[in-house]
């Protein structure tokens, strides 16, 4: 399964000017838009170019801002179809995939893009640079977008998968759920965007007030309400939605697009609490973030940003970036922004920051051009290198990382040294720091980012010992944002009375985004029901939705608590993610036909998740269709064949038809990839006592008993081996054990009366 989603940043030229201009495409099924002559929309476009329907009525007394905005990422983030602009990359070029063929063609007044010989008609447009998407029109209210795309300053048409073969078997295929723009891309590409799914038909009716990111998007409703006598107040701290807010709820409009997360709604007004809307991704998977928060997948800057100290101590978007032109303040050159604060000046808000002279920093100081960005003497080249998505949108990391090429060495993070000097090995990069920054390598700030490094590595690559260096890191961690990265990521070991202190103790922080981690800690531990209710009520929905999800099998399906919950999570009905949320929502309360359906619809939008097929095989499990169950399961393992859980799961299923040779099997076999499974050397141990095997058996229960000492069923198992090879004193000492984990475990407490005292003859 793939993600990809039209960068916010890959933004486009805006084109409505009239009201009507707009309204001939809002709400429209994509044959209809498609359906409209281009010359009828040409004509609409060239009477006020780059211009918004209500955004327009801004321009009479803001000209400047309006002039600056129009030409903007902004300003520019939608557009529709129109000859004078797209017509080039449609005279007839072609382009080869490793899935399609695809060429882009002008026919009479349409642009029409094929792709393997299906034809699509171009209706809308996202990208200006360093690319252009063109919005193909599909069924059911959707707008596709191909992953052929537009390089203008080339002329070329280029590939974003980078010649990743995608079958339209696969979620990320541009015709699948993956790449639909009401889903995937609207929201950041349009004003006041409502998707409008139903999940009934399966079908989209999408409305918004403007194409771009008009002026209301980020200043409320001031431009509609906007007369010749009264104007509008263009400080948006003055806002009636604002005044009741803390000044920074103000930039959580910029959270809105700038982050990756989950969506609760689209309901999101400026002035809101981004929690109220959104579930923030956080670094706690590796496919998105290396240990260090460094950016790997496509997660936009919102979360490392914040997870910076620059984030941590204030420092804001609009302290560095200007919100009309979304341009910088000041130029890269010479490290002027940066050095706006880090020379000892301020700019009225920052204070604190450390005083730096690049000249001795740097250590890479030139003159001229050789100062600038890419000279290695620019503060970004090391602090904040870019990695490139889509193919050709090369972004920065926003988390302000300093570079460490001994970690790199050490787990394998990116570094700004080797990442510039790509013919140099890590050790040169590690000589070179060593002799230019000395003891500032080994600061207490280093040494404690270091070791919360590790801890994630570690926790990231499954080590069980990684818990002891995890609760270290959070109790010296002061960033929230942190705080709630390592409180999701002990989840693994949520039942350590250690971890259960964290958080209990979480859910009563004064930051929405940590006490909504602690509740999805508690979910894996029994007893926190006195913990997670009171957060039923939490004035943040983040918290609420977490603590409802948590404690969903103890809310009844008939509260509002669980219709709500229900309500929410059937807002992404239309992914795979909220298909399967779903069933496994259903399938807790027991409503396994309502599960099943979800399961289905789940696995119709993305058949590649091995996860999906797996849910669905416990779920048939439960529905007493096991060999259906197995189908299932065979998928997942086709998907990937390396991963242990899917043979030993047919194991088990194998296991409850009564095929014993199949099991063993299976058994084996995941082991062999996996062989720090407890569950399974126990299963392989119970199944090789039926033979009489019994030396065998009782190895196998011991290798269980090594991998988790807390399990009580182990030791006992092993007690009744021993007992039946007459070894009564091991089965005693083994009795004894299993006491030592569970006092009243009375299969034990009636094997010792049976066994007696065996040091008595």
């Amino acid at each position: 399964m793939k993600f990809c989603v039209a960068s916010f940043l890959i933004c486009l030229l805006c084109c409505c000017s009239k009201k009507e201009s707009t309204a001939s495409i809002e709400g429209k099924s994509p044959s209809e838009v498609s359906s409209i002559e281009h010359s009828n929309l040409n004509a609409s476009l060239t009477k006020l170019p780059g211009q918004n329907a209500i955004s327009s009525r801004c321009m009479e007394c803001h000209k400047d801002i309006h002039h600056h905005w129009q030409k903007s990422h902004h300003g520019q983030a939608n557009r529709l179809l129109t000859m004078a602009l797209d017509k080039q990359p449609f005279s007839n070029k072609s382009l080869k995939t490793p899935s399609e063929t695809w060429t882009f063609s002008k026919e009479s007044k349409e642009l029409t893009i094929t792709a393997n010989d299906e034809k699509h008609n171009v209706g809308m447009v996202i990208g200006v640079e360093p690319l252009i998407q063109y919005l193909t029109a599909a069924s059911d209210g959707r707008w596709q977008a191909p992953n052929a795309a537009w390089d203008p300053s080339k002329k070329e048409w280029f590939d974003i998968f980078n010649g990743d073969a995608r079958t339209k078997a696969d979620w990320g295929h541009w015709t699948n759920r993956g790449m639909t723009w009401n889903t995937q891309c609207a929201w950041c590409h349009m004003t006041d965007f409502q998707k409008n799914y139903d999940e009934v038909s399966d079908s989209y009716q999408s409305h918004w007030k403007e194409m771009g990111i008009g002026c209301t998007q980020c200043h409320g409703d001031l431009a509609e309400h906007a007369d010749e006598k009264s104007g509008c107040l263009i400080d948006i701290s003055s806002h009636k939605n604002l005044k009741k807010n803390h000044p920074e709820r103000i930039l959580d409009g910029c959270a809105t697009c700038h982050s990756r997360r989950a969506e609760y709604d689209d309901r999101f007004k400026i002035g809101d609490k981004y929690g109220n809307h959104y579930q923030l991704q956080l670094p706690t998977l590796p496919h998105l973030y290396y240990p260090d928060g460094q950016i790997r997948d496509e997660v936009y800057v919102w979360t490392s940003f914040h997870t910076s100290n620059m984030g941590h101590k204030g420092v804001s978007c609009m302290d560095c970036h200007d919100p009309h032109t979304t341009k910088l303040k000041l130029p890269l050159a010479n490290n002027t922004l940066c050095m706006s604060c880090h020379a000892g000046g301020s700019n009225g808000r920052i204070e604190g920051a450390i005083i730096i002279d690049p000249a001795t920093h740097t250590h890479h100081f030139g003159k001229g051009k050789h100062n600038d960005v890419g000279s290695g003497h620019s503060c970004v080249d090391c602090h904040m290198t870019h990695t490139t998505y889509m193919g050709r949108d090369q972004r920065r990391d926003h988390g302000f990382h300093v570079p460490d090429p001994a970690l790199s060495k050490e787990l394998g993070t990116p570094n700004a040294c080797n990442k510039c000097h790509t013919d140099k090995d890590t050790d040169w990069a590690i000589k070179w720091t060593k002799d230019w920054y000395g003891e500032k390598l080994n600061s207490p700030e280093r040494k404690r980012q270091r070791a919360r490094t590790r801890a994630i590595a570690n926790a990231y690559s499954g080590d069980p010992r990684a818990i002891a260096k995890l609760l270290e890191a959070h109790q010296n961690e002061k960033n929230p944002y942190w705080q709630s990265t390592l409180l999701q990521i002990m989840q693994p070991w949520a039942n350590d009375p250690r971890v259960q202190n964290l958080g209990r103790a979480g859910v009563h922080s004064k930051e929405s985004l940590v006490r909504a981690s602690a509740c999805m800690l508690l979910e894996f531990s029994d007893g926190n029901g006195p913990w997670l209710e009171p957060m039923l009520k939490d004035p943040v929905k983040e918290v609420r939705m977490a603590a409802s999800w948590a404690w969903r099998r103890n809310i009844s399906s008939r509260s509002d608590v669980y219709k709500k919950l229900a309500s929410t999570i059937s807002f992404g009905a239309d992914q795979p993610a909220g298909a399967l949320r779903l069933a496994q929502l259903a399938n807790d309360a027991n409503d396994l036909t309502k599960a099943e359906k979800w399961a289905k619809r789940a696995i119709k939008l993305d058949n590649t998740s091995a996860g999906t097929h797996e849910f669905y095989a416990i779920l048939l499990g439960r529905m007493e269709r096991p060999k259906e169950a197995l189908t299932q399961l065979g998928i997942a393992r086709k998907l990937e064949p390396n991963n242990p859980r899917y043979p030993y799961l047919m194991a088990l299923t194998y296991a409850e038809l009564g095929q014993k040779d199949k099991t063993e099997e299976l058994l084996r076999v995941s082991l062999k990839t996996n062989p720090a499974n407890p569950r399974a050397w126990y299963n392989l141990g119970l199944l090789i006592a039926e033979q009489n095997k019994l030396n065998e058996a009782i190895d196998c229960i011991q290798r269980a008993e090594q991998l988790d000492q807390n399990n009580a069923d182990f030791p006992y198992a092993r007690a009744t081996l021993h007992l039946r090879k007459g070894q009564k004193m091991e089965a005693f000492e083994a009795c004894r054990t299993v006491l030592g984990i569970d006092r009243n475990h009375r299969n034990a407490m009636q094997l010792l009366r049976q066994i007696g005292n065996p040091q008595q003859k």
